[in-house]
């Protein structure tokens, strides 16, 4: 079979580049817009064809030397091969083009905010155990597969992430154990703490845990062994944070999006806002720093109590309500609050919780998201309901990657 050429127009959510080769549309990973490539062709995803470049025929001017020896093979990174000014750049144009297709116009001034240092920001990792012919490993799924690529370095990750897998995998070695499925390690960004967390395919089996922690701990004797909680500190206000919980990977970046938002929302004393999917309250907190009383709602129980302890942890004004936002918006009366924030998981807000935001006619919402196409939809939805986009930004959470952060202001027109 002839080799494919392809030349890619347009960036597309996913870290791809889309190309038309005879009426045919093509999603070219490890290509960029206006190169021309030769390709491999890998299946179809979303009814969409799929290719791999294998050669770059004309170069970007935007393409760089991508620094990691795993890059192409493990999916965890798209766009090592961008430069990362470009990086940021294409995914404005994503962010555009989504809501473009939503029937939204992106405002002209939306700031992207990248990293002055796009690498060893993620202060969370969780790493596929794979057992070797010289016993287990630590490592990544490949791009689209379900294969795991053994990896003894991650350029991304705090530098004590990496240097944690090695001591983790020989102490797995060491015990004999069996069964591991994957390993998720969080540090603290400002503290010595590393929490960790073993998991096992099916049901945990007896095993040496305490033995396994102290092996684990001589082998990283400037890091502090945490199993369950850890804290996590930023302007002046301490957090407790668990494994299962949720937390912003990139500590550097979370403050450039919370103060953002904080921008956006501009709440003021004596006001009462909403703080919706709220987790274990770090931007409920925040917000009530600058003298406004929160109501935070969240479903999972275990950040609803560590929200309830955060609060106290910081003298904030902020009640907790567990439960779906929708279900908890409905007992909500008319005027009792002035504001908003939200930040839902990938799949957007339910209709139901846009219809109780719209029913309660907030004067200002922030909508906070990590999925476009689904930020773009619900925003729609919002508009339509009598709100207008006053401002946006784009915040890089996750450079090197096709992971996208953006916000939005919406006030009631």
């Amino acid at each position: 079979m002839a080799p494919l050429i392809l030349k890619p127009s347009a960036p597309a959510h996913g870290g791809a580049a889309v190309a038309r080769e005879d009426g045919k549309v093509w999603l070219v990973n490890y290509a960029l817009p206006g190169e021309v490539v030769e390709a491999e062709p890998r299946g179809r995803q979303g009814g969409v064809a799929v290719a791999a470049a294998t050669r770059v025929i004309e170069a970007s001017p935007h393409r760089v030397a991508a620094p990691c020896p795993y890059f192409g093979a493990c999916g965890g990174c798209q766009l090592q091969h961008a430069a990362y000014a470009h990086q940021l750049e294409l995914k404005r144009q994503v962010v555009e083009d989504a809501w473009a297709r939503a029937g939204l116009r992106l405002p002209p001034d939306t700031a992207v905010l990248g990293m002055e240092d796009a690498w060893r920001y993620r202060i969370r990792g969780e790493f596929e155990a794979v057992s070797e012919a010289d016993g287990w490993r630590f490592g990544f799924h490949r791009l689209r597969s379900h294969s795991v690529l053994p990896i003894d370095g991650c350029l991304i990750h705090d530098e004590r992430i990496e240097r944690a897998l090695p001591a983790f995998a020989a102490a797995a070695n060491e015990q004999r154990l069996t069964g591991l499925q994957n390993l998720l390690l969080t540090v603290e960004p400002t503290g010595p703490g590393l929490m960790w967390r073993l998991r096992f395919t099916g049901p945990e089996p007896s095993w040496p845990r305490d033995e396994f922690a102290r092996r684990v701990a001589e082998l990283l004797p400037d890091l502090t062994l945490l199993d369950d909680a850890m804290s996590l500190e930023f302007w002046g206000m301490t957090f407790r944070i668990r494994s299962d919980t949720f937390v912003q990977t990139n500590y550097r970046q979370m403050l450039v999006l919370y103060r953002a938002a904080l921008d956006m929302l501009q709440a003021r004393s004596g006001e009462r806002v909403l703080d919706l999917y709220a987790g274990i309250g770090t931007i409920s907190a925040a917000v009530a720093r600058a003298g406004a009383s929160v109501t935070a709602v969240e479903e999972n129980p275990h950040a609803v109590q560590l929200g309830r302890l955060n609060a106290r942890i910081n003298s904030a004004r902020v009640e907790y309500v567990p439960g779906k936002v929708e279900a908890s918006l409905r007992g909500v009366r008319l005027g009792h609050f002035q504001a908003a924030i939200l930040d839902p998981p990938r799949a957007g807000c339910e209709p139901a919780a846009l219809a109780e935001l719209i029913r309660l006619g907030l004067e200002r919402l922030v909508y906070v998201s990590c999925e476009p196409s689904t930020h773009a939809r619900d925003l729609v939805s919002l508009v339509r309901g009598g709100y207008r986009v006053r401002r946006a930004a784009i915040v890089d959470m996750f450079p090197q990657t096709y992971h996208i952060e953006s916000l939005a202001l919406l006030e009631r027109s």
